[in-house]
């Protein structure tokens, strides 16, 4: 690719900097005409290209200038643009005295802008800069031919998503290894377009022939966003029997570990665990070196309990006739909440597997959840959680994540290369909320793939309408940010805490975009930019409802007993 097209279109100067901040103040029109200098009161300019002159105009936050340096030109994003009336100096009030005249001060247009990156002599953009410029140095208007070959040498590929919000017709591409590796945020308030922004984007990925996309639908919006591309799975249809949890997991429903017999419990259960697994003659058939307690394989967790029960129950021999066991009493809350769980129709889909219960289902379970099925293959699950209560939901949200990223893990060991998949957390929020205990697990399970996932090819993207409910250790490992509309002022707040400092001054556009508008920042695209997404087709279910229209139709009796039934009953 040759060099990057300049222009010589001077704008303004530099009067201020400051670190992560340059102030301009534009230079009036002049009364020659030089075609090529100054802004005039419109702010619309005409720029000589080799096509003609090109309007552009000038001020706009989340436009671009560049302003020279000695080793070529520092490009900057405009965040900011007011009047400011400038002072008089001593002697021209002197001077207005002596004529009787009253003096005023004449306003000046002022631009803040943020650095971006450096054009160099040979017109090769580079991220960063090592040099500022000083007051006084000459700003310059940026053709949208600059912009576009920036995104080009960067996105190494043609995944684009929408196109400029200042240039209608200038498509961004991204880079989106950048994007998918190194983890992403789709941040908004409600109604900001998360959902629409969401199925646009993971429609483009569906265009890969061989994308696996796994997302977590917490309200039942995307289950005909992405046609025969994706499989479905209602969430209390899915079976995630408890052998493949792993003991911690297992723990973390029944133990109470404030309890003063906890210790007991634990070890107790550890070594019931172990014989468990080493017992089934299935899992000996597998000739496996070691079984050890989170090994993933089928045991009889009945089993287990009749242990428990008879050992919480135990009267052994005394001197004096028969007395309570070692162990009597030590497992009676531990028995109770188990029987909860178990007797808790919402758990069955874990603890009563009807078709995933052996060891060797586990390959059939597993292909379901990577949509991999034979002869069906799928490039986007959706796991619909939409029916699920929650505190189910945090158990099955967990355990899904973790066998995700231990068969990646394991599929990268045994074959030397990954096989990439990317986990989208729709409201995530609601469960990977570093204050909510009850989310425990599930944050952790989604902390390490956004701490190690890297390594072994998962990606992980958070959709959040509170980011700053989000676990601080997974935003933290996010490197792409795509805000929509912020306007609450501490999420605004939260969310410019995890930009760079270069790029804090952007979240003051936050609170002015349109539904669907994003400002895309972060490793996977070149620099800061202003973006409306392309429409999503189909639309997710996530529209606003009409309160105008519906109520101003025409009455008609609603069917109550049908609406409780099927609440009743949890089902369609």
């Amino acid at each position: 690719m040759g060099g990057i097209t300049t222009s010589k279109y001077k704008i303004g100067r530099v009067i201020g900097v400051s670190g992560d901040r340059i102030d301009i103040s534009l230079v009036d029109y002049p009364a020659d005409g030089d075609q090529q200098l100054g802004v005039p009161e419109k702010m619309s300019i005409n720029v000589n290209t080799d096509g003609g002159p090109k309007p552009l105009l000038i001020g706009q936050p989340g436009s671009f200038i560049k302003i020279s340096i000695p080793n070529g030109e520092l490009l900057s994003m405009i965040t900011e643009i007011q009047m400011r009336e400038t002072s008089i100096s001593s002697a021209e009030v002197k001077e207005a005295e002596h004529y009787g005249y009253y003096p005023l001060g004449a306003p000046k247009r002022m631009i803040s802008t943020i650095p971006i990156g450096t054009i160099n002599h040979s017109g090769k953009f580079e991220q960063g800069t090592n040099i500022l410029p000083t007051v006084n140095s000459d700003v310059f208007a940026v053709l949208p031919e600059t912009i576009d070959k920036i995104y080009q040498e960067y996105a190494e590929g043609n995944f684009s998503i929408g196109n400029l919000s200042l240039i209608p017709d200038q498509r961004v591409k991204i880079n989106i290894d950048s994007f998918l590796t190194r983890h992403a945020a789709i941040l908004g308030q409600t109604g900001s377009g998360k959902s629409w922004t969401t199925a646009s984007f993971l429609q483009k990925l569906s265009e890969f022939p061989k994308s696996t996309v796994i997302l977590f639908d917490l309200h039942g919006e995307y289950k005909n966003a992405f046609g025969d591309d994706a499989e479905y799975i209602d969430a209390k249809e899915l079976e995630l029997p408890y052998w493949l949890m792993n003991c911690e997991e297992l723990l973390g429903l029944m133990v109470d570990r404030s309890e003063s017999a906890a210790p007991n419990q634990i070890a107790k259960f550890k070594e019931l665990l172990q014989s468990a697994k080493e017992d089934v003659d299935e899992n000996k058939k597998l000739e496996l070196t070691k079984i050890t307690i989170d090994t993933p394989v089928y045991f009889n967790f009945e089993g287990i309990i009749n242990e428990f029960r008879r050992l919480d129950t135990e009267r052994v021999p005394g001197s004096k006739g028969e007395k309570n066991g070692p162990l009597n009493g030590q497992f009676s809350r531990l028995l109770m909440r188990i029987d909860s769980r178990l007797n808790d129709k919402r758990y069955d889909l874990i603890f009563h597997p009807k078709k995933y219960n052996t060891s060797a289902s586990m390959e059939d379970l597993f292909r379901k959840i990577l949509g991999e099925e034979s002869g069906n293959y799928k490039k986007i699950v959706i796991i619909d959680l939409s029916s699920i209560p929650f505190d189910v939901r945090n158990s099955i949200i967990s355990l899904v994540m973790r066998c995700i990223f231990e068969f990646s893990y394991w599929y990268k060991r045994i074959n030397g290369t990954t096989y990439p998949i990317a986990v989208v957390c729709d409201e995530a929020h609601i469960y990977l909320n570093d204050k909510d205990s009850t989310s425990e697990a599930a944050r952790l399970s989604a902390e390490r793939i956004s701490k190690e996932g890297r390594k072994y090819g998962i990606s992980i993207i958070i959709i959040s309408q509170r980011p700053r409910e989000v676990s601080a250790t997974i935003l933290s490992q996010c490197n792409t940010f795509m805000c929509l509309r912020i306007t609450n002022p501490d999420d605004q707040s939260y969310v410019k805490n995890l930009l760079p400092d270069s790029t804090r001054g952007i979240s003051s556009m936050f609170s002015t975009l349109r539904r669907g508008e994003c400002i895309l920042l972060g490793d996977s695209v070149m620099m800061p930019t202003r973006i409306i997404m392309d429409k999503p087709s189909p639309s997710p279910h996530s529209e606003d409802t009409s309160f105008y229209k519906e109520w101003n139709s025409k009455h008609t009796e609603i069917d109550v007993c049908t609406v409780l039934d099927a609440w009743r009953r949890q089902e369609t």
